[in-house]
């Protein structure tokens, strides 16, 4: 199998393009990268060099179209600005076949702010990516915004009343067209559980694990890495979730407390655990 990768690669940070080709490889299926820019370090570190690569993606997409390639799997991550998502929205639009599933990663924002590269034509153009979309993958802020909420009001809500407007939120940003929705980083009332909120075919579940309170980089790439590779070799959406969980809980586990968060967990070790 062959998946698309379109997201930047950073030197340091464990995220985007680093963890779709390692993930993707270790389940055995073919990881294609295309990167929207290359980056030092992600851009959670106090300095970094970036280099935008915007006008790349055009390109790969009528080479590959000159090639007549496919893909089992289309992943989108990190977009440097809305002419990139745009480009992104045309080659799926280019290469999305009944035996193609996308998973679009709306990068926008956490923790109630928006990223720096957020913008109106940003958001707008990723809900045009998330229609064309067979899996979305927010965290609650990138659902808060997907879905036209406001931030301040979500995220002061707790238990069955969080739970119950995510489902909501779900809904409205593509739960009522068979899309899957997993929602990641929920704050559970345990205040040592994080959730994960899947909503498949009209059911939905809440997936917890254990949490030490530490935001590290990358933690929402491994998930949709692992979530895509899962699902497109038969997995269902709610045993990708599991497996997707249980990997980073494990690697954050085993994450020496000496390392610093914009680092990402140590997860290479626990490659293993993916090997079909």
């Amino acid at each position: 199998m062959k998946v698309a990768a379109i997201n930047d690669l950073s030197g340091f940070g464990k995220c985007s393009l680093v963890a779709d080709l390692t993930v993707l490889s270790a389940m055995g299926i073919q990881c294609c990268p295309v990167p929207t820019a290359v980056l030092s370090a992600q851009t959670g570190y106090p300095s970094f060099y970036s280099k935008d690569l915007t006008g790349l993606i055009s390109e790969y997409t009528r080479e590959w179209k000159n090639q007549s390639e496919a893909f089992d799997g289309i992943i989108t991550g990190f977009m440097m600005s809305n002419v990139q998502a745009i480009n992104t929205l045309d080659f799926i639009r280019q290469f999305k076949t009944e035996n193609t599933t996308v998973l679009v990663d709306p990068v926008l924002g956490d923790d109630g702010r928006t990223y720096k590269n957020f913008s109106a034509d940003l958001l707008h153009t990723i809900r045009e990516m998330t229609k064309e979309a067979d899996i979305i993958t927010p965290n609650l802020t990138e659902l808060i915004l997907l879905a036209g909420e406001a931030p301040e009001n979500i995220l002061k809500l707790k238990g069955e009343k969080l739970i119950s407007k995510i489902l909501q939120m779900s809904i409205k940003v593509g739960g009522d067209h068979k899309k899957i929705i997993a929602v990641t980083g929920i704050p559970m009332e345990n205040d040592d559980e994080v959730g994960n909120f899947i909503l498949e075919n009209g059911v939905s579940r809440i997936i917890t694990s254990k949490s030490n309170k530490v935001h590290y980089s990358g933690t929402g790439d491994l998930f949709a890495a692992v979530f895509l590779g899962a699902f497109i070799s038969g997995k269902s959406a709610f045993d990708a979730a599991d497996l997707a969980s249980r990997f980073i809980y494990t690697s954050v586990k085993e994450t020496s407390p000496d390392t610093s968060p914009n680092a990402g967990v140590e997860y290479e070790k626990n490659l293993k655990m993916l090997i079909q």
